[in-house]
């Protein structure tokens, strides 16, 4: 009996992960169901990330 193929690879958990790194922010933990191939990656409170000048634009 073949086995079916994966609903996720680890290009793809990388893929993810590293696009959170390059975009600074903080990731607590990534789950995925294995069943969907859903990943779910979840980040620390907005308290935690700093923010850049950039966010607060004045008029």
């Amino acid at each position: 009996m073949a086995r079916k193929p994966a609903n996720f690879t680890q290009t793809d958990v990388t893929r993810v992960l590293k696009a959170y790194r390059n975009a600074e922010i903080p990731v607590d933990r990534c789950e995925i169901d294995p069943r969907t191939g859903k990943i779910v990656v979840f980040v620390n409170t907005a308290e935690d990330i700093v923010s850049s000048p950039w966010d607060t634009a004045t008029a």
